[in-house]
């Protein structure tokens, strides 16, 4: 019988957090681990990974043949917003034990407060691609 395997390939903080498997649409489990090996009849599947947050998920259409291990993994598409929220936290916590000066101080509010709207946005226009998928097969 074909298998699949999920892989999760986000990083090390990211992957710890468990993702709800869907195929066809019917929940299957959730994934609590890096890895996940699911043995299915030979066909065609619409694999969905969502995230704890229940509308970022990601669809990926995956055919098993038989005798082939079919793979499937998941990447973030967070990095850049990783980047700029940690210095924001970074200034955050500046702040928490400085006061900026007049002009730096307002500075600060409106990037840290458009960068968080344009996040939002961004987060929202791609809730139904969160994940990048790729699919691979090889032998047993």
């Amino acid at each position: 019988m074909p298998r699949l395997i999920i892989t999760s390939r986000l990083g090390a903080m990211m992957s710890r957090m468990p993702h709800r498997i869907y195929v066809n649409g019917q929940l299957i489990g959730v994934m609590n681990t890096q890895s996940v090996r699911i043995e299915m009849p030979a066909g065609v599947y619409s694999i969905t990974i969502q995230s704890v947050v229940p509308f970022l998920s990601s669809t990926q259409q995956v055919t098993l043949r038989s005798g082939i291990d079919t793979h499937l993994d998941f990447y973030s598409r967070e990095r850049v917003w990783d980047i700029l929220f940690s210095i924001d936290l970074l200034l955050c916590i500046i702040k928490l034990f400085l006061t900026f000066p007049t002009p730096w101080n307002w500075i600060y509010e409106v990037a840290t407060n458009g960068f968080f709207i344009v996040w939002l946005i961004y987060e929202w226009s791609i809730r139904k691609h969160y994940y990048k998928t790729s699919v691979s097969d090889s032998l047993p």
